[in-house]
């Protein structure tokens, strides 16, 4: 019998939708502070967070999904995210949350298809959405397609 791979994994609140990542993805979980906004941004644009002496650029990930902007509150987190390529000038992304994530140990056997693709607008940032432990419905964050979105942005 085959073992069941368990993954730990956060489950990140947006506005819209969960969004799931590995654990091993997040640097830090951080309350709003120290958020520089960017002139002329795109919505999704949120600003430059100031952590640990660096810059990280912020995303609203419903803003990108939604096209609607997306606002900092209170409850809001963000979750810094290590940036998966190699380039040394971009060691780390950050996203808006609505509140503090959900820590999940999920198999593979405990992901099912959702259904229909969703990403709307030009920019994809999701793998697929799926729905966890046959009761919470989540999209599956492409960490490539959100670097690559900061990057091409010139952010």
């Amino acid at each position: 019998m085959a073992e069941n791979k368990i993954i730990k994994c956060l489950l990140l609140p947006m506005k819209t939708s969960n969004v799931i990542v590995p654990n091993t993805a997040i640097a830090e979980i951080v309350s709003v502070e120290h958020v520089l906004p960017v002139n002329d941004a795109p919505t999704w644009m949120l600003g430059y967070l100031s952590w640990r002496r660096r810059s990280v650029p912020l995303l609203s990930f419903d803003a990108v999904q939604q096209g609607e902007p997306d606002f900092l509150t209170a409850k809001s987190k963000i979750a810094v995210l290590y940036s998966i390529s190699d380039d040394e000038a971009f060691p780390y992304m950050a996203l808006l949350m609505q509140r503090a994530p959900k820590v999940m140990n999920i198999t593979e056997e405990a992901i099912k298809q959702a259904g229909a693709d969703q990403n709307s607008g030009n920019i994809k940032l999701v793998i697929q959405n799926v729905v966890l432990n046959d009761e919470i419905t989540a999209d599956i964050l492409d960490l490539k397609a959100v670097e690559a979105t900061f990057k091409k942005a010139g952010y």
